[in-house]
């Protein structure tokens, strides 16, 4: 069952649809990951969910719930008592924003390697697009 069926929306001004980042066998490593966080830390998960529910709407576009990273890149910062979660999306044509990569942040700056996931993907979508 896809992650946005679990994920309720309560935002009345919903200007951006979110879409999940898929490979090309068509698997979605983010709704994997928010799967088992609802299993294994459901405060943090539903905090993630109003987060995502929230960057629906541009009037969150910025911080504190929305950083800028990068061309192409922002960062959905959820934080739930000692946790906290980072979700790197971009925004794409006709109003959607899709998310790339998704990781607890155990340190202070975000790591090279979870930033250079999102590109990766990013790059990969973009050209997919070409194709």
């Amino acid at each position: 069952m896809p992650v946005a069926e679990y994920i309720k929306f309560d935002i009345i001004s919903m200007d951006f649809k979110i879409v999940y980042y898929k490979d090309r066998s068509g698997k979605s490593p983010i709704e994997e990951f928010l799967l088992d966080l609802a299993v294994t830390n459901e405060l943090l998960f539903n905090q993630t969910s109003k987060g995502l529910g929230k960057l629906r709407n541009r009037a969150y576009h910025n911080e504190p719930l929305s950083k800028y990273l990068e061309s192409g890149l922002w960062e959905l910062r959820i934080r739930s008592r000692n946790d906290t979660l980072r979700i790197i999306y971009s925004f794409m044509k006709g109003q959607v924003i899709i998310l790339l990569h998704v990781f607890i942040k155990k340190q202070q700056k975000t790591p090279p390697g979870e930033l250079e996931m999102a590109r990766k993907r990013l790059n990969e979508i973009k050209m997919r697009e070409t194709d």
